[in-house]
């Protein structure tokens, strides 16, 4: 067998492998009950290690499909709403670079070789406004956070243009759920009235930018 072949075997090995490892930890431990409010007051609230507790576990989760929502909503609860957006994002942005360099490292060059049409489709799709599109697809309230982090991996997308726009893209949801995670105990009519306008708005822009991206692109290739 070839070098190569070898190589892209092996990594196609730790890819699946350390996939199967994390899903099998996340049942061992029941890091599902972390979004439970309960575990919140023991292990966050009033804690002096909370903050960075609670960035870390966001950091490893959103990778593993918890949805981001659920995450900034306890992020809202633990912290109040502005300490809970601010941590949530970091961790959401770090859990962004981690599922993205995944599945460039160890998954890319299997994939494209399997998929190449659609990885080329999806590689034009990104590469040409990075930063707009990454925002525009974070600004859904639809969709899986964890494989559009991988898929992006997968193209030949620049990381920091893709993790800022990430970043501005989480901001909407992220406040907008923090702000029902802090609604349970102060303000739950304002907080959720306020929450569900963002959530709103949110969407809106999101497609918004999506049409505005594609849009603009179509003309460009017409005129090609």
């Amino acid at each position: 067998m070839k070098t190569p072949a070898l190589r892209s075997l092996l990594k196609a090995a730790v890819f699946f492998l350390t996939l199967v490892v994390a899903m099998c930890l996340v049942r061992i431990f029941d890091l599902q009950s972390v979004l439970d409010p309960a575990w919140a007051d023991t292990h966050l609230r009033g804690e002096a290690q909370g903050a960075f507790l609670y960035t870390a576990l966001v950091m490893l989760l959103s990778p593993l499909g918890f949805p981001r929502q659920a995450l900034a909503a306890l992020g809202g609860y633990a912290f109040g709403a502005f300490q809970g957006t601010i941590l949530a994002c970091l961790g959401l942005v770090g859990g962004c670079a981690a599922g993205f360099f995944y599945a460039r490292l160890l998954a890319r060059s299997m994939v494209r070789r399997r998929l190449e049409k659609r990885i080329r489709r999806l590689d034009a799709f990104l590469s040409r406004k990075p930063f707009a599109m990454a925002a525009a697809v974070r600004c859904f309230p639809l969709g899986n956070n964890a494989l559009t982090s991988m898929a992006a991996g997968l193209t030949s997308i620049r990381p920091l243009p893709f993790f800022a726009g990430s970043a501005l893209g989480y901001l909407p949801q992220t406040v907008t759920f923090a702000l029902l995670g802090s609604g349970i105990r102060v303000d739950p009519l304002w907080n959720s009235a306020l929450a569900a306008l963002l959530f709103i708005v949110a969407a809106a822009v999101g497609i918004i930018v999506y049409k505005r991206c594609t849009g603009a692109e179509a003309v460009r290739d017409e005129e090609d």
